[in-house]
């Protein structure tokens, strides 16, 4: 059996347990939407620098999104907004090897002719409804796909700083008063950033204190 291929890509019309970030269920109708898996091999990562890779996709899914004029943020860690609500999820599992990351599966849903959701405490939305446009899935993978291995050699070769300005610069609520819940407690801050090990900076009280995956929530 031959080894499998670096940019390899698995496709779904439907997942009967779409698994979304922790505990969360990602829903999609068949045929409707892009469910797919990006297979990587970035042994050129430290595994505590694997939220690069979380950067990338992000920001190559908003560069996708702007193509079909579709104004869209990243919230963080994960999540991908327009106007309407939520239009893309990513869930990434690394394998770690050596210190380095052995392999990594990108996980992305993306919402493109689902016109109907279930009442989620925060909105969906999809492509179709933020354009009025229909998209083929497969259509939508390939761009995405080449958007996505464009940026992953540009990181490789070293453009690391200007992925994380543009990440920030597509941030949601980035510097904006919001108010956050974290181990129980409601607070007023400003989210300033994320740290190079994918934690959440958040001023409070004129300090800044960094938010791991699951820590903190945003409430508005």
């Amino acid at each position: 059996q031959e080894p499998l291929s670096e940019g390899l890509v698995v496709m779904a019309d439907y997942q009967e347990a779409g698994k979304g970030y922790g505990d969360n269920a990602w829903h999609s109708r068949a045929g409707e939407n892009l469910l797919m898996s990006l297979l990587l091999f970035p042994a050129f990562l430290s595994a505590s620098h694997q939220f690069h890779l979380s950067r990338l996709i992000s920001v190559a899914v908003c560069e996708v999104l702007d193509v079909m004029a579709a104004e869209s943020w990243i919230k963080w860690p994960n999540d991908i907004l327009c106007k309407g609500g939520k239009v893309a999820g990513l869930l990434l599992e690394h394998g770690v090897s050596g210190g380095k990351l052995s392999h990594t599966i990108a996980g992305i849903g993306l919402n493109l002719n689902q016109r109907e959701f279930p009442a989620f405490p925060n909105p969906a939305s999809s492509l179709f409804l933020e354009t009025g446009r229909k998209t083929v899935p497969r259509d939508m993978a390939g761009h995405l796909v080449h958007r996505i291995m464009d940026r992953y050699q540009r990181l490789k070769h070293g453009e690391g700083q200007a992925l994380e300005e543009e990440y920030l610069h597509r941030l949601y609520r980035l510097e904006e008063p919001s108010v956050f819940e974290a181990r129980g407690e409601v607070f007023d801050g400003k989210i300033k950033g994320v740290s190079p090990f994918g934690e959440l900076l958040v001023e409070r009280q004129g300090k800044l204190a960094a938010y791991g995956h699951g820590e903190i929530s945003l409430r508005n």
